[in-house]
């Protein structure tokens, strides 16, 4: 009996060793050793950033493995036990839900599902027991309209699964470290730590193309694809004198994309040789759309007949997509009409690009500023990245934002806590914090002769900072699309306004930078009955404090223009209000403020004075200018 019970030990622990072995390489397995080392050694959760491509499902595959691995002689040969790996595809994308299923299949104890699922695949997978590790892909999307946010995960940890554990894995992870609220890792009692994956020599990521020159910087006044410019005529005309197959990717504005494949046809390419990757895409027909797995079979097909091809793609394709090798090797340029933050450049196109191959051919044209400074990014991790000290960490991101004059990382790096000293002899100062009260969306209807807010909300405080935010905009016998307006008088300094315009409306990457993300995300979460910081929810300026503002208001006009002349998009266009009124579930209208009143207060004993952006830093407020 003991014999047979010590070949079943063996036969298990074999599969493990060959599931590593024959499909994870050795810097994966290096990086999941360092993983599973800290959440041994005291941290219950740990955030891995590893590139763009540089081979994060092996890392889960081999965290999965050393998972099981772990498991007692008679543990690994309890049927009963076999699951306890938990993967979590953050975004609801059946593309990468398909391709997570399909890289950890080797690992037999590891369960794929989304946030969507999350619960419903613990109550059918898990039913004996609950998952030992829980690991969540592209973290950075965290707080997607269509994810779990991160509480709902540190909750169940904390009151339904007290030893399980969780590895947080992006190219991006930095708002997920350090944004402030619920939402943010650091605010819970995990011990969190960081492991940077550093890729093995044949990996091709933004630093190698940056180092041989395969960025080209994509001047302000050339972004938008569909002018004629400069950089678009290079980027066709080393297409056309590549010898060779291949294929183009062009990301654009949604209302952009049949533009773009109008452009390229013109170009010389004929119809069937440009391919519009997306779904239910403003002014372009249905049967005009091409799904990724289409376009995969057709680029191939192009490959094979010394041919080429162009995708459009638009905001909706996601990070995470992997084109595979041949792909890669045959890919003859990007172009992205990305302008804002640097997760939003790096997660897309050129990150697509990046991965396992030798392709030095290929041109990419982007933001070259938020490249630098995620190259620098990268090299700093690498030498932080035996002991990475969170704060320091945090101070040299935000010294590279600013020299580099770009917006910050991910969702924006809001608050993270520097460490206080207890001072002898202090009393310890009242500090008042505020939940998020009542809230309302308002369409400011400037062309109508009456205006009646008390039909949108009861709120006497809120009809009366619609008042003044709808006479601001028609002041100067308005409405006039200008830059720099602001709620002026003593009368109005109780309202926090947040004008937004073309350049802070949107930036497609869906994330905390993103002005319309972020206020409907908030909105959201106040209508499903959360509890809301109103500190991490309005964005304060520089000595300003809660105290004084009652309402926070964000600002949505087609009116409202950005101050940068150097942006392509400075003003809202009326598409995208319209597309934003269908979401709030109001008729279409040029300007609309959604409001959110300053709730019932909370004391709580602290060691500071009370908290103004003077003595805090919130650089996630610096996405609106």
């Amino acid at each position: 009996m003991a014999e047979l019970i010590v070949e079943q030990v063996s036969k298990h622990r074999q599969r493990v060793l060959e599931a590593l072995t024959e499909h994870t390489f050795e810097h994966q397995r290096q990086a999941a050793e360092r993983t599973f080392e800290k959440l041994n050694t005291g941290s219950r959760a740990v955030v891995l950033a590893a590139e763009m491509q540089s081979g994060k499902s092996g890392i889960a595959l081999a965290l999965a493995c050393l998972q099981r691995n772990s498991l007692s002689d008679e543990q690994i040969c309890d049927k009963q036990l076999l699951k306890d790996v938990l993967y979590l595809v953050t975004m609801a994308d059946t593309a990468l839900l398909d391709q997570a299923q399909e890289d950890l299949l080797p690992a037999r104890n590891a369960v794929v599902s989304n946030f969507i699922h999350f619960r419903s695949a613990i109550a059918r997978d898990f039913k004996k027991h609950p998952p030992k590790l829980i690991i969540i892909d592209e973290c950075h999307y965290g707080s997607a309209k269509s994810a779990i946010r991160y509480r709902e995960i540190f909750n169940y940890l904390e009151q339904e699964n007290l030893q399980g554990k969780v590895v947080f894995v992006s190219a991006t992870p930095f708002s997920a470290l350090f944004s402030s609220g619920e939402d943010s890792i650091l605010k819970h009692n995990f011990n969190t730590s960081i492991v940077f994956h550093k890729a093995s020599a044949e990996y091709r990521g933004i630093r190698q193309m940056h180092r041989d020159r395969q960025i080209t910087k994509i001047a302000a006044d050339q972004r938008n694809f569909c002018n004629d410019s400069l950089m678009r005529r290079q980027l066709f005309q080393h297409l056309e004198d590549f010898d060779g197959p291949g294929w183009a990717l062009i990301r654009v504005p949604p209302n952009n994309a049949n533009e773009a494949k109008q452009i390229c046809i013109k170009a010389g390419y004929s119809a069937d040789q440009v391919f519009i990757i997306g779904q239910s895409l403003k002014g372009v027909d249905e049967n005009e759309l091409t799904s990724l797995t289409e376009f995969k079979r057709e680029c191939e097909a192009a490959i094979e007949f010394d041919d080429k091809v162009i995708a459009i793609t638009v905001a909706s394709f996601r990070a995470g997509i992997n084109f595979g090798q041949d792909l890669k090797a045959h890919l003859l340029a990007t172009w992205d009409s990305t302008v804002a933050n640097i997760a939003a450049v790096v997660q897309a196109n050129i990150g697509r690009a990046c991965g396992y191959h030798h392709n030095t051919q290929a041109i990419h044209f982007t933001n070259l500023d938020a490249i630098s400074a995620y190259s620098e990014i990268l090299a700093h991790l690498e030498m932080a990245n035996t002991e990475p000290d969170l704060l320091a960490i945090r101070s040299t991101f935000e010294s590279i934002c600013e020299r580099y004059d770009i917006q910050g990382f991910d969702r924006g790096l809001t608050d993270i806590p520097d460490p206080i000293s207890p001072q002898k002899n202090d009393k310890p100062v009242i500090q008042q914090s505020y939940e998020a009260g009542d809230f309302a969306v308002v369409p400011l209807q400037l062309h109508a002769d009456s205006f009646c807010p008390n039909l949108f909300t009861p709120n006497a405080q809120l009809q009366r900072a619609a008042e003044l935010i709808r006479d601001t905009l028609l002041d100067d016998e308005g409405p006039v699309i200008k830059p720099n307006r602001a709620l002026r008088g003593s009368d109005k300094n109780w309202i926090k306004a947040q004008w937004v315009n073309g350049v802070t409306f949107d930036d497609y990457s869906n994330s905390m930078s993103s002005a319309r993300f972020r206020a409907l995300h908030y909105l959201r979460e106040l209508k499903d009955g959360a509890s809301v910081d109103y500190e991490t929810l309005v964005n304060l300026g520089g000595g300003e404090s809660v105290e004084e503002k009652s309402v926070y208001a964000v600002i949505f006009s087609v009116y409202n223009l950005s101050a940068q002349v150097d942006k392509f998009k400075r003003a809202i266009d009326q598409y995208e209000m319209d597309d934003l009124c269908r979401e709030l579930d109001l008729s279409s209208d040029d300007s609309v403020v959604i409001l959110f009143e300053r709730g019932k207060s909370a004391t709580s004993s602290q060691d500071t004075k009370p908290t103004t952006t003077a003595q805090s830093r919130q650089s996630g407020s610096s996405v609106f200018d």
